[in-house]
């Protein structure tokens, strides 16, 4: 019996395991700035940088980025949407905010959580950290 429940249970982490990590990236929104927030972003830098490759053609139709400065160097920043957009009330809890000027309402922040980032210049190999 303890064998059973013990097989069970390994079978259930398993397959909560394999769901977690291939769950699809979700783009919630792209802002000022080259930053793009998103949900269930890859753990393993690998996957990461697989995934920037497979839909970049995508986020620059969709989402007009990355926006290159004249000299051509540019840098996205993708951050975890979290817990969605607050209110910066202007307390310590909220130091860790990143607000977003391109946004109208009050609730225009979020916590800043960095995922990713990708950055590119003319003299300098294109670079994930």
């Amino acid at each position: 019996m303890i064998k059973r429940i013990t097989l069970l249970l390994a079978f259930a982490v398993s397959i909560g395991t394999i769901w977690w990590f291939s769950r699809p990236v979700e783009i919630v929104a792209a802002h000022q700035h080259n930053i793009l927030l998103v949900k269930h972003f890859p753990y393993f830098k690998s996957q990461k940088i697989a995934w920037w490759e497979a839909n970049k053609d995508m986020i620059k139709e969709k989402y007009g980025l990355p926006v290159t400065d004249e000299e051509g160097f540019y840098t996205v920043y993708i951050l975890d949407y979290g817990d969605g957009y607050r209110v910066n009330r202007g307390t310590d809890e909220d130091a860790d905010l990143i607000c977003f000027d391109d946004m109208k309402s009050n609730a225009n922040c979020i916590e800043k959580e960095p995922l990713f980032r990708i950055s590119h210049s003319r003299n300098i190999p294109l670079s994930y950290e």
